[in-house]
């Protein structure tokens, strides 16, 4: 059995799907903590008046991200357009679960 049968085989494809969905997982919970810590990081600066980053306050900050999720729940059908995805398929579960294994393993 060479390489390229045991790549095209269903099975395999699936169970990449699954790993793809825990990198995601993994990914996102580290990208999560990284936002955090960081907006920690410009609060505890903000306290000692020490600006992190120049002609910034928290104001701004609070109020560009406030517009960022206003736009996002106005615009979510044009970010993700529902209506293209179809049937839930098993590559979809898997990723999906993958992605959820992910995130709370990581």
């Amino acid at each position: 059995m060479d390489l390229a049968s045991i790549l095209s085989n269903p099975i395999v494809d699936l169970a990449l799907i699954f790993v793809d969905g825990l990198l995601f997982g993994l990914g996102i919970k580290k990208g999560i903590w990284s936002v955090l810590l960081i907006v920690l990081a410009v609060l505890l600066a903000e306290y000692i008046n020490y600006s992190v980053i120049p002609k910034a306050s928290l104001s701004s900050f609070y109020t560009e991200v406030i517009d960022h999720i206003q736009y996002v729940i106005k615009n979510i059908e044009a970010i993700i357009p529902f209506h293209d995805i179809g049937a839930i398929s098993i590559s979809l579960v898997l990723f999906v679960v993958g992605l959820i294994i992910g995130y709370l393993k990581g």
